[in-house]
């Protein structure tokens, strides 16, 4: 999923199509200020003001959806993160392996030799691709946090000019494979060090992001969904109908919050127009579900035991702060 830091002012206007009925009236004015989701991630009620939103109980819902976005693109950015520094150890250990192997061979004959191997040079570019973007990481992480990454990113830098001017010496190539290594260690250790400062252990958590097929959609065919919303537009499912064709999937549980219908975002949407966005769709219908930890209970918002209702013998269990409505998907 791409994080919300990175939406085009159309993906904005996408997503607020779904927002409060009374906030449709301000979708012009986002439309011709040409708002990106950057910006969107650190509205004020100054900006709202700038953009015609002056009715605070307007300004109260918008800003309510904006950081259920704000939580999510936390949570894509962390993982994108963690990605970056799997790519970074990754090609540390090529590196060491392609170092290791050419040193086997009967071409590298003495420490003088000046011909580093193919495998040596393409590991070095993987380095500075994934250094390159852990600098944009922190270049869109840097308006939206508290920490100031200035000195890192100057680290980072230096280190790729080093690897970049090495390369291109005329040095014998164990003095260069040993430089290599050093400024590809360091890079790593740079990299890990971001993710333990940004990184909070007591937010942590097993949740992730798991996209859901349910095919062979017909007109008007019953999904098999049960799902209530929070006040402020999360969308939990509470549980599927039998032999639906949500249940047959075996992939959806209750628990499980509803982040996209079909590649839109759907977070801090009115429900009626998620089921409406659901409704609409046929032939295929993909979800992006936000899983529950496994073993946990007090962690998610909904109901956490997997039943099977059937109609009409449905109970509503009504929590603080949760609508009283739920919807099942026809």
């Amino acid at each position: 999923m791409e994080a919300v830091s990175e939406w085009s002012p159309q993906q904005v206007l996408d997503w607020m199509r779904g927002l409060d009925d009374s906030l449709q009236l301000y979708i012009p004015s986002f439309q011709n200020q040409r708002v990106d989701g950057k910006q969107l991630l650190s509205m004020s009620h100054q900006d709202l003001l700038s953009l015609g939103v002056a009715r605070v109980r307007h300004q109260e819902l918008l800003l309510e959806a904006v950081d259920l976005l704000c939580s999510l693109n936390l949570g894509l950015e962390s993982d994108l993160l963690r990605t970056l520094m799997g790519k970074m150890r990754a090609a540390h250990q090529n590196l060491s392996s392609a170092v290791t192997q050419h040193r086997k061979t009967p071409t590298y004959q003495n420490q003088n030799s000046h011909q580093p191997s193919y495998e040596f040079l393409s590991a070095v570019m993987d380095l500075i691709t994934a250094a390159k973007s852990l600098l944009s990481w922190l270049d869109r992480s840097s308006p939206i946090s508290s920490r100031d990454f200035t000195s890192t990113k100057s680290s980072i830098i230096q280190l790729c000019l080093e690897l970049t001017s090495t390369v291109q010496k005329d040095l014998a190539i164990f003095q260069m494979e040993e430089k290599i290594l050093e400024v590809s260690q360091a890079l790593n250790g740079v990299c890990e060090k971001t993710v333990q400062v940004t990184s909070d252990p007591l937010k942590q958590e097993a949740s992730c992001l798991e996209e859901v097929h349910i095919p062979n959609i017909k007109p008007g065919e019953v999904l098999g969904l049960y799902i209530k919303s929070t006040y402020d537009g999360l969308h939990i499912i509470t549980g599927t109908t039998d032999n639906s064709p949500a249940e047959k999937t075996q992939r959806i549980h209750a628990g499980d919050e509803v982040v996209q219908v079909n590649q839109q975002t759907v977070v801090g949407w009115q429900l009626k127009h998620m089921v409406n966005k659901l409704r609409a769709e046929s032939g295929r219908i993909v979800l992006l579900l936000k899983k529950r930890p496994r073993g946990t209970s007090e962690s998610a918002p909904a109901p956490l035991k997997n039943l099977r209702w059937r109609p009409p013998l449905v109970q509503v269990t009504l929590a603080p702060k949760w609508r009283t409505d739920g919807a099942l998907l026809r």
